[in-house]
């Protein structure tokens, strides 16, 4: 250790001890040239001879520097400042150099952030490795659906693999009692959550078992919520505030890094800002095959497996189904419980598209190095004559490789400083983009970790940019190399090979990630272009949820809405108005059925079907077509015959090739005593999730139709819907205005239906955006690439074009003779990015609509487009070499 302090005390003062040694030797020399004298010599001969008394004192300043400090250490450090003053006697090369290296490294630094935030970092709960998720999942169905109450507390009851188990569900409150009523996130939880996933309140205490049991209002408010709307108040603990009009008192504000339910899963998957007890009445207890629409969240038990667990629950599920109904048993049959780790499932689809990006943006990274490279070789060329003396001077090939690489690790410091900077600039922006795509948003930043990452890129860069041209000037740097004066010499042979190397990785590079974007962006263009069986142009949708401590009953809330449609028809500007329980893109009510009068056999299985309340006005207002029969209508009430519209998904499955209207079909599978509905219309397919999902059966039920009590549970919330010829900015306010007259405290949220199509295409965008981005970014840098080689390639060889031309060559046929050796360069690469592409975008086709990840029309874009860029890039240096006065290239002879 003394040691080691010893020598960082010289490194920091390395210039005052190199002093004071000269000094010291100096005295020494004095002292014995005058008991030199003392035997009679005159002073000019014992200076001479106390000198050879002394030998070699060059050496024995190296020794003692030796001895202070390892001499690999100083000669590294003689290595960065040589290589700084290279760099910066040469400040174009090191721009250009510099800035190649800080957007390749900058690129990987911003998406490394995401992928730490999102895919690395732990969930900021305690040990949530052994946290799992858990729903329910039935053979066909195209997506798992949460837990109904009775089976969560029995399998909370008799599964003995996990230390804690608890469940939740989000819904939405009106907040009151502020200077603007809003309608917040919320989520109801058991009483055992925060326990399970290892989180105490920041203030106050959790919400208790007994206040769960008794259905207490108590309420547990976020740090935002805290911040936002009560200043942070410390002495919030035990104040009444209003939610949905009743009062609830707040017994605790979570931490601010508590962000749950995280967004992600797409059940029950967005941050809350309220956490109420859960308090499952015996009602729900009961409610065998209904309101699948809790989460679980389990902790694995002290050596359980994530195995054992799922072999467990899979045990649960026969004795589990005994306890349905029989009429839905059978229906039931194929029931399976996923278990799945926490984190996987807050990730979900995000991680194929991180590691995407990850590989485009490691492209990116790798043409960069390739640019800098061939910037290096081409530099390298003036530098030779350096080299050479250097090595006659004793400096062996191993020290000017060491230089060299210390050259390229001082550019790729610089590049990665700089690329912090972007990274950090970017960042923002990234996520602004990214909107509601990315799950984990609130963990992205640039940490300890990015900067390490940083750090390490750095490092290796010059692995790949700087050791094949340092190499290759430690190797020629002999005295040979002082002979070689002629340009076209072996080692300008070898150069233009490398450069070569060089620019074919960087072609074949471009294309891949070039068809990569290519097929990402036909496929949002189809998705674009499909059609999403409604008109969404000049429609804006109103969601209300009237809060349950004004509106307890059915009839009060019946009543409402209807004000609400027929007040919204009066507006001027307004064509039609309706509402509904959902909108087109968002139907997640999901009920089986069975139809009346079909001779298909259709498994019980697959007989679910999407279903919408509405009134009448909905179907018109959102322009979905009615195919057969007629719409809905006011004189569709409680007092006359049930009826339904169904889309042609239902009628192709169970009456293909005839007329359904006048059939009927009814809830729940045979023998089920639900009411027969008689079918009155045929209304066109409509996408019910996202785009991309195919379309599956609906049903449209007249909302006025349903009594009293069906109001007071899933129809509380209704979306409005306006069609006008009006523009949106100028009628929106005026409709928030009409509702708010009805209703002043009634937070009201309006949108044109054109944005809610934006919105479920954001995925999409976004990761063809990024990937766009990078590809365009490697193509320029192939651009600068190609014209660089060309350029050095043509001046190498000016005499003998210069020699062409005074042989009476063409500026055409000189031309040829630039373009064909880039189309040469371009054809190598091309043939080895298509090769590498085919079996790369396979990797992709999770993330295609419509589109083959072997699509010819992207392979071929991406192949001319890069061809076009090159030929481009070629014709500025062929430009200049037909340009070549003869007489002056053969002067340089």
């Amino acid at each position: 250790m003394v040691n080691l302090l010893r020598r960082l005390a010289y490194w920091f003062r390395q210039r005052r001890a190199d002093r004071e040694l000269v000094e010291e030797i100096e005295t020494h020399r004095v002292l014995r040239q005058k008991e030199i004298e003392k035997s009679g010599l005159s002073p000019a001969d014992a200076e001479q001879a106390s000198r050879r008394a002394m030998g070699n004192v060059l050496l024995a300043r190296e020794n003692a520097r030796s001895a202070w400090i390892s001499s690999w250490l100083d000669q590294l450090w003689q290595d960065i400042r040589y290589g700084i003053r290279q760099l910066r006697s040469h400040p174009g090369f090191t721009c250009i150099a510099v800035a190649t290296l800080a957007i390749g490294i900058g690129a990987n630094t911003a998406v490394f952030t995401i992928v730490n935030g999102v895919l690395l970092e732990s969930l900021p709960y305690k040990h949530p490795e052994q946290l799992v998720m858990m729903f329910e999942r039935l053979p066909g169905w195209p997506e798992k659906f949460g837990f109904s109450p009775p089976d969560f507390e029995l399998i909370r009851r008799e599964s003995r693999s996990f230390s804690g188990m608890a469940a939740y569900r989000t819904a939405s409150y009106e907040l009151a009692g502020i200077a603007q009523p809003q309608r917040l996130s919320g989520v109801r939880v058991s009483s055992e959550l925060f326990s399970v996933i290892g989180v105490e309140p920041f203030i106050g205490r959790p919400i208790t078992s007994d206040e769960d049991r008794q259905q207490a209002h108590v309420v547990e408010i976020s740090y935002g919520l805290w911040s936002r709307e009560f200043g942070r108040d410390s002495s919030i603990i035990g104040r009444t505030i209003q939610l949905d009009r009743e009062p609830y008192v707040i017994i605790g504000v979570m931490p601010r890094s508590f962000d749950f339910p995280s967004r992600g899963p797409k059940i029950n998957g967005d941050p809350a800002d309220v956490f109420l007890p859960i308090s499952f009445s015996q009602e729900d207890r009961e409610a065998w095959g209904m309101r699948y629409n809790n989460t679980v969240v389990a902790r694995l038990g002290p050596g359980v497996t994530l195995d054992q667990a799922r072999a467990e629950i899979a045990s649960l599920v026969k004795p589990l189904i005994q306890h349905y109904p029989a009429m839905i048993s059978g229906f039931i049959t194929g029931l399976a419980i996923p278990v799945i780790p926490f984190d996987e499932e807050v990730v979900g689809t995000s991680r194929r598209m991180l590691l995407m990006l990850t590989a485009a943006v490691a492209m990116v990274l790798l043409i960069g190095c390739a640019d800098v490279a061939n910037l290096i070789l081409t530099r390298s060329s003036s530098r030779q004559r350096e080299m050479a003396i250097r090595s006659s001077l004793g400096a062996g090939p191993t020290r000017i490789f060491r230089q060299l690489l210390t050259e390229g690790l001082t550019l790729a410091a610089a590049g990665g400083a700089l690329a912090l900077l972007l990274a950090y600039g970017s960042k923002r922006l990234l996520l602004a983009f990214a909107g509601q795509t990315l799950p984990r948003a609130e963990s992205i930043s640039l940490n300890y970790r990015v900067a390490g990452f940083t750090a390490l890129i750095s490092l290796l860069t010059p692995l790949i940019f700087a050791v094949l041209p340092a190499f290759r000037a430690a190797r020629f740097s002999d005295g040979d190399a002082l002979k070689q004066s002629t340009r076209n010499s072996t080692p300008g042979q070898g150069r233009s090979r490398l450069l070569g190397i060089f620019l074919v990785a960087q072609v074949a590079l471009a294309l891949i990630l070039s068809i990569g974007a290519g097929l990402l962006v036909r496929s949002f263009t189809r998705l674009m272009s499909t059609e999403p069986g409604f008109r969404p142009e000049q429609v804006i949708h109103i969601a209300i949820t009237l809060p349950s401590g004004s509106y307890a009953t059915g009839q009060a809330i019946k009543s409402f809405y209807r004000e609400a449609v027929e007040t919204m028809q009066r507006i001027p500007g307004v064509s039609t108005a309706g509402a509904g329980t959902d909108l087109p893109l968002s139907v997640r009510d999901r009920r089986t059925f069975t139809g009346e009068g079909t001779t298909r056999q259709i498994p019980a299985s697959s007989r679910t079907i999407a279903t919408t309340w509405a009134s009448a006005g909905y179907l018109e207002t959102l322009g979905i077509p009615i195919k057969r029969g007629r719409s809905l209508t006011d004189a569709d009430t409680q007092s006359s015959p049930p009826v339904v519209i169904i889309n042609e998904a239902v009628a192709q499955m169970l009456w293909p090739g005839t007329d359904p209207v006048g059939h009927r079909m009814k809830w729940g599978i045979d023998a089920s005593e639900t009411p027969w509905m008689t079918i009155i219309g045929v209304a066109g397919d409509v996408k019910q999730s996202t785009l991309d999902v195919p379309t599956i059966p609906q049903a449209y039920v007249p909302a006025f139709q349903e009594g009293d009590a069906a109001f007071t549970g899933f129809n509380r919330t209704v979306h409005v819907v306006v069609r006008s010829s009006r523009d949106a900015d100028s009628l929106i306010p005026e409709l928030r205005t009409s509702i708010r007259q009805m209703d002043p405290e009634l937070p009201v949220k309006a949108q044109t239906l054109t944005d809610v199509i934006g919105a479920s295409l954001q995925p999409q965008r976004f990761s063809m955006s990024i990937v766009m981005l990078f590809a365009v970014i490697a193509l320029g840098l192939s651009a600068i690439g190609i014209y660089g080689v060309l350029s050095n390639i043509v001046s190498q060889q000016t005499q003998e074009i210069g020699v062409r031309i005074a042989l009476g060559a063409t500026a055409g046929s000189v031309i040829w003779i630039v373009l064909r050796r880039a189309l040469k360069f371009m054809t190598i690469g091309l043939g080895i990015g298509i090769i590498g592409a085919y079996g790369l975008t396979r990797l992709m086709a999770g993330l295609l609509y419509e589109v083959s990840p072997t699509d010819a029309v992207a392979f071929l874009g991406a192949a001319v487009a890069l061809t076009l860029l090159a030929v481009a890039a070629s014709l500025v240096p062929a430009w200049r070499a037909a340009r070549i006065d003869p007489l002056t290239a053969l002067k340089l002879e």
